[in-house]
């Protein structure tokens, strides 16, 4: 890149800069575009995502409760057994002392000194009754829900982040702007205060203070690159493109026209609409049902189940018995819990204790989103005083500033007096544009407090742009 010398002249200067200045507006980069590109590119949200997708499987879990469960149990172990049994009754009279056909009693035994004990069993249940279970339920939908709201909490914040890197950016860039242009005029004013000096129509001291505003100029030409870089770099953590020209706030901006409402009606979108309230108010409709699981100090169980299985002791001597048992069934099964040595009670009251805390926390939500939507909205109303007042500094320093170089034509201002009138009008611009990002980051603050940052509102924002 072509940079400015002493002996450049300041036409050539001053093209070179217009020449960098427009090409880094091909294929600007808008706010909008910076956001989108976010989304794909920011780890911290990335993080946000797959915990609501993590989230999102709970609505899976709670329809997984209301099911049947189905568990199959399979062993085989070595045994020993020895089982005697007095005074059997037979039907067949064979097995007894009886007549035929009378049936009787009889002793048996049998007996395993080494064998193997199969066992399998297939246990279906499918609850009909449970008040635990229906409340688990319960909250894992609340914490599908919740997962939700916390990643639109989290995209609120992102479009914020990506906000104020965007402005910060944008604003080392035109602090790097003000300061060429002003090296620029010093520039000039050096090279026609030497032509005055050597024709004897202007003393040397001219020429040092204006050589001294050079110098000083260089070096903070230097901070600002330094700045634009930094700023720059950070956007690229969430655009991935450091290159890519911004697109510029245009000259005339009407922040009205985005204010729909007074405070009472921002702060009661706050109240209602902010993500961290629903957030708070999903955390405390969970404790309340976590409360609701121990409230009846007998709570039953009904389910429905159904088993088949069987079990077969084998011998592996040639005198060991062999015995099979196999059963079916299906009924219903109630579970009443009578005693759990106070750990039900103590879990109410703990529950309880939680309810309320989880109470407070929803009211110290509100208070807190209140607060900040109270803070934008203050930030923003003052922010379009500051630059309207501003606009007008603006247009009068450059009066100013016409009506220096006039003096300086006609010997009564100096050269001194004109780069100082020029400082005085580039540092009134930046601070122009310092207050329209201050005031733009507020408003984006005020539709993130009243729950209403998303892409919508971003693209009609954007629009600001070109």
């Amino acid at each position: 890149m072509r940079t400015c010398s002493l002996t450049s002249r300041p036409l050539i200067c001053g093209t070179l800069l217009l020449l960098t200045l427009v090409s880094g507006q091909v294929q600007a980069l808008d706010l909008l575009e910076a956001w989108r590109l976010a989304l794909t590119q920011d780890p911290a949200f990335a993080s946000a995502r797959a915990s609501a997708e993590a989230g999102r499987t709970k609505n899976m879990q709670a329809s997984a409760l209301k099911g049947p469960q189905v568990t199959l149990n399979a062993g085989v172990a070595g045994v020993s057994s020895d089982n005697k049994i007095a005074n059997a009754q037979f039907s067949n009279a064979q097995f007894g002392g009886g007549s035929s056909g009378t049936g009787g009693t009889t002793d048996f035994r049998t007996k395993t000194d080494g064998g193997l004990d199969l066992n399998l069993n297939l246990r279906a249940e499918l609850p009909l009754y449970d008040a635990v279970r229906t409340s688990s339920a319960t909250q894992l939908s609340k914490q599908a829900r919740l997962a939700e709201v916390q990643l639109k909490a989290e995209s609120q914040q992102l479009i914020l982040r990506v906000a104020q890197a965007y402005f910060d950016a944008l604003l080392a860039t035109d602090a790097l702007v003000a300061v060429k242009v002003q090296q620029l005029a010093v520039a000039k004013a050096l090279e026609s205060a030497q032509a005055r000096y050597k024709e004897g129509d202007a003393a040397i001291i001219d020429t040092h203070e204006t050589q001294a505003r050079y110098d000083m100029l260089s070096s903070q030409i230097m901070e600002a690159e330094s700045n634009v870089q930094l700023s720059r770099a950070i956007l690229a953590d969430f655009s991935g493109n450091q290159d890519a020209g911004l697109a510029q706030m245009t000259d005339q901006v009407d922040f009205k026209r985005y204010m729909n409402g007074d405070l009472q009606s921002w702060l009661a979108r706050a109240q209602t609409n902010h993500p961290q309230v629903h957030a708070q108010q999903l955390q405390q409709e969970i404790a309340q049902v976590e409360s609701e699981k121990f409230q009846s100090k007998y709570s039953p169980t009904v389910n429905l189940v159904a088993q088949a299985g069987g079990e077969r002791l084998q011998g592996l001597i040639g005198s060991d018995a062999d015995v099979t048992n196999r059963q079916l069934s299906l009924g219903v099964q109630l579970t009443i819990p009578l005693y759990s040595s106070g750990m039900r009670d103590a879990k109410y009251q703990e529950a309880l204790a939680l309810e309320e805390k989880s109470r407070s926390q929803t009211d110290s939500a509100r208070q807190q989103v209140a607060q900040s939507a109270r803070s934008a909205w203050m930030a923003v109303t003052v922010g379009q005083g500051q630059v309207k007042a501003l606009e007008q500094a603006l247009h009068s320093a450059q009066v100013k500033l016409d009506s220096t170089r006039l003096g300086r034509d006609v010997g009564d201002r100096t050269t001194l007096d004109v780069l100082n009138s020029e400082q005085e009008l580039h540092n009134t611009r930046l601070a122009l544009s310092r207050s329209k990002y201050q005031t733009l980051q507020a408003l984006l603050n005020l539709s993130a407090a009243a729950g209403e940052l998303d892409e919508p509102r971003l693209q009609e924002i954007n629009q600001i742009f070109h």
